[in-house]
């Protein structure tokens, strides 16, 4: 197993996905399966996480970093897997509840800073990663150009 390998693994995968359920309160599933894939794009967390960023829309956000989504479709389906092991574990930690077709947080799950740097950035994003996906799915998958 290469290196690479452990760099989506299922620790990250979980804590992302609480982190940024956190901030949105409630997700549907078809918002939180946008999670991972935006997580897993290293220039997309690290500019959501940019204090100076300020979110404005998702179209706003397409139209500004295009180069971020070409490659979204793959993404999207290598992490449909991650997605629903992160959320399978989460549910049975206790840490997020299923209902309603989406989810929501049951209990915190707190950052430490030995979690790392990745996990730091993930953290500091997920408010603009909550308002990324909390939008309309529909228009995410369309202007994703993710294929279903």
């Amino acid at each position: 197993m290469k290196f690479s390998s452990y760099y989506n693994n299922l620790g990250i995968n979980a804590f992302a996905i609480s982190s940024v359920l956190k901030e949105a309160r409630f997700l549907t599933i078809p918002q939180i399966a946008l999670i991972l894939p935006v997580v897993a794009h290293r220039q997309m967390v690290k500019k959501l996480a940019d204090g100076r960023f300020r979110f404005v829309s998702f179209e706003q956000y397409l139209i500004d970093n295009i180069e971020f989504f070409y490659n979204f479709n793959e993404r999207y389906f290598a992490s449909l897997v991650p997605t629903v092991n992160a959320l399978q574990f989460l549910n049975e930690m206790g840490v997020l509840q299923l209902k309603g077709g989406g989810a929501v947080i049951a209990s915190d799950l707190p950052f430490d800073a030995s979690m790392g740097k990745r996990a730091e950035r993930v953290k500091r994003a997920s408010p603009n990663i909550a308002a990324l996906v909390s939008g309309n799915a529909e228009v995410f998958y369309l202007n994703a150009r993710i294929e279903l």
